[in-house]
């Protein structure tokens, strides 16, 4: 996919396109499957180990199926989480512009304004993501609230809640990512 075509197509009127890309799909992993996937395999094999017993023992439907409903999270938890992610890298484009900055998807877009300063840069080797605080309003730490939708990002799991913070993940080009933030960001004030 040519994110810079695809995001050509998105300006408005006089605006400039200052950078377009993608996350890399080659990486796989971040810091929190260090937790997540030792978790997943415990908690898959707690569910399967009682599904199994809960089926040799005949137990009652009512038992079984939240039993294999759990079993069904439990693998969307230890594999299916990246199947998302991997399509996630694969049809998100990236933009910034001289005034927005875009999440372009085949579902609709999401932007925010290019100046604003609440942006957070996190460099994991050779990968950059940056990432702005659109859940900070949500004061919960259930369902939805913005602890919950953060300690997510970027898992394969994060929009469950129905929110997902403003951000680029993973991307490989991410000194012009910063330098056309940084300009278009100055250029605004």
């Amino acid at each position: 996919m040519d994110a810079r075509a695809v995001a050509a197509d998105r300006l408005l009127p006089d605006e400039t396109l200052l950078w377009a890309g993608q996350s890399d799909p080659a990486k796989t992993f971040g810091d929190d499957d260090r937790y997540l996937v030792p978790f997943s395999v415990l908690f898959l094999g707690f569910v399967v180990v009682a599904l199994i017993a809960a089926c040799r023992g005949r137990a009652h439907l009512s038992a079984v199926i939240p039993l294999a409903l759990l079993t069904a999270a439990g693998l969307h938890l230890l594999v299916g989480r990246f199947f998302v992610k991997r399509h996630r890298k694969r049809t998100e484009v990236y933009a910034v512009t001289d005034r927005r900055v875009l999440v372009v998807t085949r579902r609709g877009d999401r932007e925010t304004d290019v100046r604003r300063t609440d942006r957070q840069v996190a460099w994991s080797g050779r990968h950059v993501s940056v990432s702005w605080d659109d859940t900070s309003d949500l004061d919960t730490l259930f369902w939805g609230g913005s602890t919950s939708v953060r300690q997510y990002a970027n898992t394969g799991l994060d929009g469950l809640s129905g929110r997902r913070d403003f951000a680029f993940y993973d991307v490989l080009d991410g000194d012009a990512l910063l330098a056309a933030l940084d300009a278009a960001s100055a250029g605004g004030r």
